[in-house]
């Protein structure tokens, strides 16, 4: 049996994660999983739906219920995209810990904006925000202690794939 290890992306919305997963793990040939696209398929229904009919609450008990579902199910070292919500409800944060690396994809409101583009609406935590930059900058103060909490820091302008061998390494080579 493979050696599980999971690496968990967590970071403000837009940032990078679901990207980021995508190439490390079509690069490093490891499982992938984007835990907003497996809560709506396990659901079968969006994440905005799941919002519109259950609130944040609901949602996070959720999100909460599927990172532990998706732990379990992994086999080998798995890359998990988090939502940018993910480490600040119950104690998922600790959870990933246990189960792995965290990596904090640290970046600017510029950039996040410039990631967003048109999609902000469809997001539901920023549906109808007037002013995004500030909400965001908000939004990060509020969460930037939990996300410091990760392993590993990394600045988004300065990621590359191969950032990530050494902590693909400190995964499969952990105790």
């Amino acid at each position: 049996m493979n050696r599980v290890c999971l690496i968990f992306l967590v970071g403000m919305p837009a940032a990078g994660k679901t990207y980021w997963g995508e190439q490390i793990a079509t690069a490093y040939d490891l499982a992938f999983v984007d835990l907003d696209t497996y809560i709506s398929q396990q659901e079968n229904a969006s994440i905005p739906a799941l919002f519109a009919q259950y609130g944040e609450h609901g949602f996070r008990e959720r999100e909460h219920k599927y990172l532990k579902k998706a732990i379990k199910d992994a086999d080998g070292v798995t890359i998990v995209a988090c939502g940018g919500g993910t480490p600040f409800f119950y104690d998922n944060m600790s959870i990933m810990k246990e189960a792995g690396r965290v990596v904090y994809l640290q970046a600017e409101t510029r950039h996040l904006i410039h990631n967003l583009n048109d999609c902000a609406d469809t997001r539901p935590l920023l549906k109808g925000k007037g002013d995004l930059a500030t909400y965001l900058d908000d939004m990060l103060q509020k969460r930037r202690q939990a996300y410091e909490q990760a392993h590993y820091i990394l600045q988004t302008k300065d990621i590359s794939l191969t950032t990530f061998a050494e902590i693909i390494s400190s995964c499969t080579d952990r105790p």
